[in-house]
């Protein structure tokens, strides 16, 4: 089963995004803290990152996936606004990182199902 990391310092909003994903049928694991994240051994086929987290920001999670050269492929998330994602989009293409979309919270939940639909089908 494909896997799907969510980095996201909202545990309610991390929770539901992994019940979404798990019914579109991935594998789901939550971290609250990108630096509990980067400290693991981590294998994934998809990352839902956001990029406004207190301990590590999402730019230094891009960079360090980008040393890494990890194969997961982003989808980008901020409350913010579209400057930040798309400025976090190109400087994870510069590190030869996938990003699959940049989305705005809140999320749309039927826009999530059918992209995670999508991405199922090509993973």
């Amino acid at each position: 089963m494909p896997e799907v990391i969510i980095i996201d310092d909202e545990f309610q909003f991390a929770e539901m995004l992994a019940e979404v994903a798990h019914m579109c049928g991935f594998d789901t694991v939550i971290y609250t803290e990108s630096r509990k994240f980067l400290e693991q051994n981590f294998e994934a086929d998809i990352i839902f990152l956001d990029l406004t987290i207190p301990d590590i920001d999402g730019i230094e999670v891009i960079s360090e996936l980008g040393k890494r050269q990890s194969k997961a492929s982003l989808i980008l998330m901020s409350g913010f606004d579209e400057v930040l994602l798309q400025t976090a989009k190109r400087i994870a293409q510069g590190y030869n990182l996938e990003v699959i979309d940049a989305l705005t919270k809140p999320l749309n939940i039927s826009d999530v199902i059918q992209l995670l639909e999508n991405l199922k089908n090509t993973l």
